[in-house]
């Protein structure tokens, strides 16, 4: 072996070297595991799929956009976020896919957020949609129209007391729809040949707590939920699966409904709604992925994660520091620190973004929802001060016709005490009743026209 060779061996194997090897095997070990099952490799759509960071700006609105996807009523697109909608009241916000699906197999997992300040009372809830049309029209199911062609996944918060169930809220739930008939959650009035009834279809729903409440001292905005849901075979499969600061649940199966006919092509879609009842809706990430073949619809997604976990540790690979002069062991030991240093700040200055961000959003929301409220009071309050004034001027004048009746009764009264007896007192006793009457027609009106309550 020769002297260039033995250098060049040297050098690659010294220490200076050896954050480049670490990053070179992790990204083997990911190629070799993206290999996946099967031997297909885990492709992410990209027609379909979005991340954060979302830092798209559209040049028009100056407002943050998702690539592929419209955004509409009161959905907002943040940096790691998208708001579909916020802690008010009649609040619907929504958003489509532009690019149709054809793909006959899938696998998907949608990652959501569902909180609020109060730890009872909620709703209304949201869905994920996978329609015939692009269009969304604004309507009463979760924010879109009834009477939908296509396949709707709703995630029901909302424990309507006034109706019949038969399982416990939060609900998740499948239906189909041709686009004919209405939806209803009402197990006592349903007609199956004229509306979709959740849960009329056999293992097309479960019981499952994916909302947070904000006010435990232990949700941070790393709490999220992930529903990984696929179609293989007319064979619709639903697991969930809950996440908190670095840490997971294991996987819940849902349900696993078959023979489902789904639009070809069709349009995925997501939206919410909030009524008397409101909490945060958030979409974190969508991730849509192809499956062939005969592979394992859970086992391909998990296979795919850890994929996905590899590449990321890979990455923060490039931060642990092995210089040359780092071979003695107490520098081993500080770079070594610091390395991890910078691995915690980042994660922790990344989730600072999303608290803050998370936060401001809310306090925007309180903002608005108080100006909408005072405006209504001040406009109330202007109302009031104008009845009242304009009751103070009826009252004036009520009271000058009492004083001005009062005073003709004691003058009439007085000319009939000082005039004999004779039979002209009939005819001018009833002239009198007569005036007394008027007067009395003309009060009613005025006491009738500005309520009781405002006159003595």
């Amino acid at each position: 072996m020769d002297t260039s060779t033995t250098s060049r061996l040297r050098r690659a194997a010294s220490p200076s070297r050896s954050g480049e090897r670490r990053t070179m095997l992790g990204r083997i070990v990911l190629a070799a595991t993206c290999a996946c099952a099967c031997g297909q490799p885990a492709v992410v759509s990209t027609d379909y799929s979005f991340r954060t960071p979302f830092t798209d700006i559209n040049p028009f609105t100056g407002m943050r956009q998702i690539e592929k996807w419209d955004l509409g009523g009161t959905a907002v697109a943040h940096r790691s976020f998208v708001r579909l909608t916020a802690e008010a009241q009649g609040s619907k916000g929504w958003m489509v896919s532009q690019q149709p699906l054809t793909m006959p197999a899938w696998s998907a997992m949608l990652e959501i957020r569902a909180s609020g300040q109060s730890p009872h009372l909620y709703g209304d809830g949201l869905a994920i949609w996978l329609t015939k049309t692009h269009e969304h029209v604004e309507g009463p199911v979760f924010g879109r129209e009834d009477k939908w062609d296509g396949l709707g996944l709703f995630f029901d918060t909302f424990q309507n007391i006034d109706h019949s169930h038969h399982h416990k809220h939060p609900y998740i739930y499948a239906m189909t729809n041709d686009g004919t008939k209405e939806y209803i959650p009402d197990a006592d009035k349903a007609d199956p040949g004229k509306q979709a009834l959740p849960g009329a279809v056999d293992n097309s729903g479960c019981s499952y707590e994916f909302r947070y409440a904000e006010a435990r001292e232990d949700v941070t905005v790393l709490n999220h939920t992930r529903v990984h849901f696929s179609y293989k075979d007319k064979t619709l499969k639903l697991r969930l699966q809950q996440t908190s600061v670095g840490m997971a649940k294991d996987w819940y199966q849902c349900f696993e409904m078959k023979d489902v006919e789904l639009p070809n092509p069709a349009f995925f879609g997501v939206s919410s709604a909030t009524g008397d009842l409101v909490d945060n809706h958030d979409i974190i990430q969508f991730v849509v992925r192809p499956i062939e073949g005969d592979a394992d619809v859970d086992a391909d997604y998990d296979t795919w994660e850890k994929a996905e976990k590899v590449e990321k540790d890979a990455r923060l690979a490039d931060f642990d520091l092995r210089p040359p002069e780092a071979l003695q062991r107490d520098y081993q030991r500080v770079l070594r620190a610091q390395a991890e240093a910078i691995k915690l700040l980042t994660g922790d200055v990344e989730t600072l973004k999303q608290q803050l961000e998370f936060q401001l959003s809310a306090i925007a929301t309180g903002v608005s929802s108080t100006k909408k409220n005072l405006d209504q009071k001040a406009e109330a309050m202007g109302n009031m001060v104008d009845h009242v004034k304009n009751s103070a001027e009826m009252r004036k004048t009520i009271d000058e016709q009492k004083s001005t009746i009062e005073k003709l009764t004691k003058d009439m009264t007085n000319v009939a005490s000082n005039v004999g007896g004779g039979g002209w007192k009939l005819p001018f006793f009833v002239l009198f009743a007569m005036i007394l009457g008027v007067a009395g027609v003309g009060y009613n009106k005025y006491k009738k026209l500005y309520g009781k309550s405002h006159l003595p």
